[in-house]
């Protein structure tokens, strides 16, 4: 199988000295949903082919083929349950340390305002619009994936000129907008319980833990993240659950019982009827399958 689908948040992206990495993702038509979730890299993502509906900071997007998609640092973004149709991208994910030197002109007009939220570009630069912008940006990404791919020599200062060309491209093309406040305590929020969630997965976790998280009452916590993320906690605890136990079973040898015990189910006919309910398959046929793509 060319790809196993890529969940950004579990990884390091590059290394201390070059942080950024390049992923080719599948995302099958009717896909479980790919978790929301934020990282401090910024990502910058061209769909290839498909369409699907992205939520980007609580909010809905359509995105479709021939797209780009920019999210600078903390944006929460994934794809809800059922959402997708047979989506293809390529994704650059990179500190933005990659694009400015601490305490230079780059790095305080440009780099800084982005990473601290204060300054914000449209999410999706759309195919068709802006006058060919989502065209040069894709491009750019293209000459990234095929860096990444060959690793010749000065394969990274081909990557970082690609990254700067594509701020220069949208501080000069793209309507840049100065972020409305209303809704950041919300996202710090929801960005606490995620990012506890992401820590604690692999054991039991009540609504009471998570509503301390955010210092609320259990029933007002449970109406609070039902109203923002279009689920309950335990949905997307399970969710979450799901696409890692996917990614374990599509990238080794792992007996089943083991990932169920180590992704925080302690029930295996449980995992089994969950998983089947996210991927419309046993763990054990999902594996197969894969194993039979790659064969082919």
């Amino acid at each position: 199988m060319e790809e196993k689908r890529q969940y950004l948040e579990k990884n390091r992206h590059g290394t201390s000295i070059f942080p950024a990495e390049y992923y080719h993702c599948v995302y099958p038509a009717g896909l479980a949903g790919l978790p929301v979730h934020w990282h401090e890299e910024f990502e910058v993502t061209y769909v290839r082919k498909g369409r699907c509906t992205y939520l980007i900071d609580l909010a809905p997007c359509q995105v479709q083929e021939g797209d780009v998609l920019f999210l600078p640092s903390g944006v929460l973004h994934g794809i809800p349950e059922g959402k997708t149709r047979m989506l293809e991208t390529d994704s650059v994910v990179f500190h933005p340390s990659m694009l400015g030197g601490r305490g230079d002109a780059c790095q305080m007009k440009y780099v800084a305002p982005l990473e601290k939220g204060d300054v914000r570009f449209p999410d999706v630069i759309r195919a068709g619009e802006t006058d060919g912008l989502a065209g040069k940006l894709a491009g750019l990404c293209g000459r990234m994936r095929e860096s990444f791919a060959a690793k010749e020599e000065g394969y990274e200062l081909e990557v970082k000129a690609a990254l700067l060309e594509i701020l220069l491209l949208l501080y000069r093309e793209a309507p840049a907008r100065w972020l409305r406040r209303e809704n950041r305590e919300v996202v710090e929020k929801l960005r606490a319980v995620l990012g506890y969630i992401k820590e604690n997965y692999q054991r039991p976790l009540s609504v009471a833990e998570l509503a301390g998280v955010c210092h609320f009452s259990e029933y007002y916590f449970m109406r609070f993240f039902r109203q923002y993320m279009n689920m309950t906690c335990v949905e997307y605890i399970n969710q979450y659950r799901m696409e890692i136990a996917a990614g374990r079973l599509a990238a080794g040898r792992e007996s089943v019982t083991d990932i169920a015990l180590d992704t925080g189910f302690n029930n295996l006919s449980y995992f089994n009827r969950v998983f089947r309910r996210s991927f419309g398959m046993t763990p054990r046929a999902y594996r197969q399958a894969l194993q039979k793509e790659e064969g082919q």
